[in-house]
C-alpha cells in the first residue's frame, strides 16, 4: 500500500529505484551546510537517547558518525511510543532499514536509517494505552490489555508503569496462551483431528513470552517516563534483537535541532497559513483526516506546558512582532510568547519546550534532513498529502513516501483457535464458508424471532379479551397454553446458542482483519524470525501491497497446515 503523495510504490524494487532517482535529482539541495549543520546536531540527541535505552550498539554508534558525513544519506521514519504496539510500527523499521542498505549497495555512501519517536503526542490515543491480541470467545473477537493512562497529557510526563502492571499483564498474556491452547486442543479432540495433528504444546510459546517480557522488563528498569518504556523496547528489539543499525532519538528533544527550519515557516507565516487553508480544500469536505479548520492559524509547533500539556498558539503580529496566544489543553493556563520580528523571527529561547504540529513535522524534518523516503503510516497519510502541497508552495524538497502495511498470515494460537471455530460451525451448519454460515444463522434467528412474534402478538390478543372477560376459563387456559408454547419455542430453538455461534463467526472475522500486538508475533512467531520473515518477504516477493506469509513456532512443530489451508478457503 502506498500514499498518493510524491510518488506510488507498488514493489519494493521500484522503492529503491525512485529513492535513488530522487537523490541524484537533488543532490545540491540535500548536501547543502545547514542540512549537514542539522544532522550533526541531531546526532547529539541520538547519542544521549541510546546511552539511557543501553542500545548504543558499534553499529549504532558507526551511524551516528555517518551522520555527521556530509555525503550521507538519511532514511526517515517516526511513530508514537505506542503500549506493546502493533506490528505496523516495528515493520516502519525493517522496510527502513532493508532500504538503507539496498540504497548503500546500489550509490556507495553512506544511508542513515532514522527513527523519531514522537513522545510529545498526547497520551489519548487508544493505540497508546492499549494492545489487542486474538481471543475468538472475548468480545470482538480481542484480548486488549489496558494501560491506565491520565488523559491530554504527553507521554514523556506520564509516569512510567508500575511492577504490579507489569505482573499483571504478564499474567493476562499468560492466561491467553493457556486458554488458546487449551481450547485448540478440546476442539481437535472433538473433531476427530487430535489424532492427526497431536495435542498442542505450550511449552516453546511460554518460553517465547518469557524472553520477551526479559527485554520489557529491562526497558522498564532503564526507563523514568511511560514513552521511554515503549520507545526504549521498539530500540531494544531493532538494535539488539534484530541487530539493525536503526538511529533513534525523542521528538520532544531533537526538534531543537530544527530552530533554522521552525523560523523560516515563520518568516512565510502568510504562505504557510494561505498553503494549509487550500491543503484543507485538496483534501474535501468533511476534511477527511486531516488537520482541524483552524490549523491554518496556528504557529507550526506545540508549546509544552509545565503541567504536561501542550498550547496550540494563535499567530499574531503586534507593533512588528510574531506573538504565539493560547491556552494550555490540560490545565487552562494561558500564554503570550513573542517569537522574534515577523523578519527575523527566532524561536530558540522557546526550542527545548516546542514540538511541530501534524504537517509542520514533515516540513521541519525534510528541510532540516533531506531525508530522500519518508515511510509513513496509513493514519497519517491525509497529513502527508497536506504537508506535500504546501512543502511545494515554499519550496521544500518532499521525497517519495511510502507505507507499508499488509496483513501478516500466520498460525498463531488465537488464529489456530479462531480457523477451528470456524470449522466446527461451517460443519454442524453445511456451510460452505463463513459468508454462508453468517446467512444461515441470521436466517435461522429471524425465523425463530418471527414465530416468537407471531406468538406474542397472539398473546396480546388474548390478554386484551380476558381483561374484557376476566372469568373466562377457556381464555385462561388458551393464554397458559401459548405462554407455554412461548416458553417451549425458546427453548427448542437454542436461540442463545445461535446468537453465541453467531458472535463466534463475526470474531473470526474480525481476528482474520486483526493488526495485533507485537506480543502476539513474539510468542507466536519469535521477534527475531518476524525480521527474518519480513526481510525475505521483501526480498523474494518485492510487493510492498500483497499478504505476508509468515511460519510460526506451531506451523513448524504441529501437523496443521491442512487446518489453516481449509481456514483460509471457509474465510
Amino acid at each position: 500500500m502506498a500514499v498518493g503523495v510524491a510518488s506510488f510504490h507498488h514493489s519494493f524494487r521500484e522503492l529503491v529505484r525512485a529513492c535513488s532517482s530522487f537523490y541524484a535529482d537533488n543532490l545540491e539541495s540535500i548536501n547543502t551546510e545547514h542540512v549537514c549543520q542539522t544532522r550533526s546536531k541531531l546526532s547529539g540527541f541520538v547519542r544521549v537517547f541510546h546511552e539511557q535505552c543501553g542500545t548504543l550498539t558499534a553499529v549504532v554508534n558507526e551511524r551516528l558518525e555517518d551522520l555527521k558525513d556530509r555525503n550521507c544519506i538519511v532514511l526517515m521514519t517516526a511513530h508514537q511510543p505506542n503500549f506493546l504496539p502493533y506490528s505496523g510500527v516495528l515493520r516502519k523499521a525493517t522496510l527502513n532499514f532493508l532500504l538503507a542498505e539496498k540504497l548503500e549497495e546500489a550509490l556507495g555512501i553512506p544511508v542513515v536509517n532514522f527513527f523519531g519517536i514522537a513522545d510529545q503526542d498526547f497520551s489519548d490515543d487508544r493505540w497508546v494505552r492499549s494492545c489487542q491480541l486474538p481471543a475468538v470467545e472475548r468480545s470482538g473477537g480481542i484480548m486488549t490489555i489496558e494501560a491506565k493512562l491520565p488523559r491530554n497529557t504527553m507521554l514523556n510526563r506520564v509516569a512510567k508503569p508500575s511492577a504490579d502492571s507489569l505482573r499483571k499483564w504478564k499474567a493476562e498474556i499468560e492466561k491467553w496462551v493457556s486458554d488458546a491452547t487449551n481450547s485448540i486442543n478440546r476442539l481437535l479432540k472433538t473433531m476427530g483431528l487430535a489424532k492427526d495433528c497431536g495435542n498442542i504444546n505450550s511449552t516453546i510459546l511460554c518460553k517465547n513470552l518469557e524472553s520477551f517480557w526479559d527485554i520489557v522488563e529491562k526497558c522498564h528498569d532503564r526507563c523514568d517516563n511511560f514513552a521511554d518504556f515503549n520507545g526504549f523496547l521498539l530500540s531494544k528489539v531493532v538494535n539488539e534483537v534484530w541487530g539493525y543499525d536503526t538511529v533513534f532519538s525523542r521528538f520532544s528533544e531533537n526538534q531543537q535541532a530544527f530552530c533554522d527550519d521552525f523560523n523560516f515557516l515563520l518568516s512565510r507565516f502568510d504562505e504557510y497559513s494561505n498553503l494549509l487553508r487550500q491543503s484543507g480544500e485538496i483534501l474535501g469536505e468533511p476534511n477527511n483526516g486531516g488537520v482541524s479548520d483552524q490549523e491554518f492559524q496556528l504557529a507550526p509547533f506545540w508549546y509544552h506546558c509545565d503541567c504536561g500539556g501542550k498550547v496550540k498558539l494563535f499567530e499574531k503580529v503586534e507593533e512588528s512582532f510574531m506573538v504565539g496566544e493560547g491556552n494550555c489543553s490540560r490545565c487552562g493556563r494561558q500564554y503570550s510568547l513573542e517569537f522574534g520580528t515577523s523578519n527575523h523571527p527566532d524561536i530558540s529561547p522557546l526550542a527545548s519546550r516546542v514540538s511541530a504540529r501534524a504537517v509542520s513535522m514533515n516540513l521541519v524534518f525534510f528541510r532540516g534532513l533531506a531525508p530522500i523516503c519518508y515511510i509513513g503510516g496509513a493514519g497519517g497519510a491525509a497529513y502527508l498529502v497536506q504537508a506535500q502541497h504546501v512543502a511545494q508552495g515554499l519550496g521544500i524538497l518532499f521525497p517519495p513516501v511510502v507505507v507499508w502495511r499488509p496483513h501478516d498470515k500466520y498460525l498463531g494460537v488465537g488464529q489456530i483457535e479462531a480457523l477451528l471455530e470456524l470449522r466446527q460451525v461451517c460443519a454442524d451448519l453445511g456451510a460452505r464458508d463463513i459468508s454462508e454460515a453468517k446467512h444461515s444463522l441470521v436466517s435461522k434467528i429471524s425465523a425463530v424471532y418471527e414465530s416468537l412474534d407471531r406468538i406474542e402478538k397472539a398473546k396480546r390478543r388474548l390478554i386484551a379479551e380476558l381483561r374484557k372477560s376476566p372469568d373466562d376459563l377457556e381464555l385462561k387456559e388458551r393464554l397458559r397454553s401459548v405462554s407455554i408454547s412461548q416458553t417451549e419455542m425458546c427453548r427448542s430453538s437454542h436461540l442463545s446458542v445461535l446468537h453465541h455461534t453467531l458472535k463466534i463467526i463475526e470474531n473470526v472475522l474480525s481476528i482474520s482483519n486483526l493488526l495485533p500486538s507485537m506480543m502476539d508475533y513474539a510468542v507466536n512467531i519469535g521477534m527475531k524470525e518476524t525480521s527474518e520473515e519480513w526481510i525475505r518477504h521483501l526480498n523474494e516477493k518485492d510487493s510492498l501491497e500483497s499478504d505476508v506469509w509468515l511460519e510460526s513456532v506451531l506451523s513448524k512443530t504441529q501437523t496443521l497446515g491442512s487446518i489453516f489451508t481449509e481456514g483460509l478457503e471457509l474465510l
